[in-house]
């Protein structure tokens, strides 16, 4: 059931004066960044592309935002992208973030899951100093939980994920509140606490979470009385189920075979092993065709 469950499931602006710059190209940058804002794009083009000519890195990642978005300018996320890139090499700690996204989307950049590790690095070492705002700084968090649970760019790490899904689960994201119930409950880079996976399937399943729904099912069915209620369990696994969720279709197809928390009832049986089947998992297809061979005279 672990593989069934284990689902896992851009930036503020800071004016930072870069030594080098001579006084006009301070002023191009500022003037620049200031039409910016004011989305009067024409002249905040000529005047930060001057001033990141001479090196500013302010003024590249303003370029890059434009070019990125297109806004002012015929979109080109490759144009985006490089700009944001020279402002990161730059020293402008804003800038990383979108950088590391770059790299590791292969949008803008040619992907490369190394770079995108380094960059997000930046990013977690200078967080302190970064002016993040809450959506920013959730997409951090995703990257990096995309990065360790992959293993792209590093060594996978289960640990680290867990600890990143978590901080997106604090912002009150459901599909990592309900990720991260699925790792509490399995122990799957932290130790298994059926407490806190509770915990975090119910608030998860508040926001009608298929995952955070199959998690609390289980949590009632695999209980030890007088916490085990196959009933609620059931009840739980169909609010998934409906939702897609092929672990509670299967497990809903398992109790339906036995009549356990529900009738017994083949031909229901039969439906959440069927739907469980189309999934791209193996064993689900595995166990219909069990189910088929034990009921081939009841076809």
């Amino acid at each position: 059931m672990k593989k069934f469950l284990f689902y896992f499931l851009l930036l503020s602006i800071s004016l930072l004066i870069m030594s080098g710059c001579d006084d006009k190209n301070i002023l191009d940058e500022k003037e620049g960044v200031e039409y910016y804002k004011q989305k009067q794009y024409e002249k905040a083009l000529p005047l930060l592309e001057k001033s990141a000519s001479s090196g500013n890195a302010i003024a590249s990642y303003y370029l890059g935002e434009m070019f990125y978005k297109g806004e002012g300018v015929e979109k080109n996320e490759n144009t985006g992208c490089q700009r944001y890139l020279e402002s990161s090499k730059g020293g402008n700690k804003n800038a990383y973030l979108v950088t590391a996204i770059c790299f590791y989307t292969g949008k803008g950049l040619e992907k490369n899951d190394a770079e995108a590790f380094k960059w997000a690095k930046k990013v977690e070492n200078e967080i302190n100093e970064t002016d993040l705002r809450e959506y920013d700084r959730k997409h951090f968090y995703f990257l990096m939980q995309n990065i360790y649970l992959s293993g792209r760019g590093t060594l996978q790490d289960l640990s680290e994920a867990a600890k990143w899904t978590e901080k997106i689960a604090n912002l009150g994201d459901p599909v990592s509140q309900g990720g991260l119930a699925v790792l509490y409950y399995n122990g799957n880079g932290v130790l298994t606490d059926r407490k806190k996976a509770r915990y975090w399937a119910e608030k998860a399943a508040a926001q009608g979470n298929d995952t955070g729904e199959a998690v609390l099912g289980m949590l009632n069915q695999y209980s030890l009385p007088p916490e085990q209620n196959l009933e609620k369990a059931a009840k739980w696994y169909l609010k998934s189920a409906a939702q897609g969720n092929t672990a509670a279709q299967h497990q809903l197809a398992v109790m339906y075979e036995k009549g356990e928390g529900v009738p017994q009832d083949l031909k229901k049986a039969r439906y959440y092993y069927e739907e469980a089947a189309k999934s791209k998992y193996e064993e689900p297809k595995k166990a219909l065709e069990e189910f088929n061979a034990r009921y081939q005279s009841k076809n």
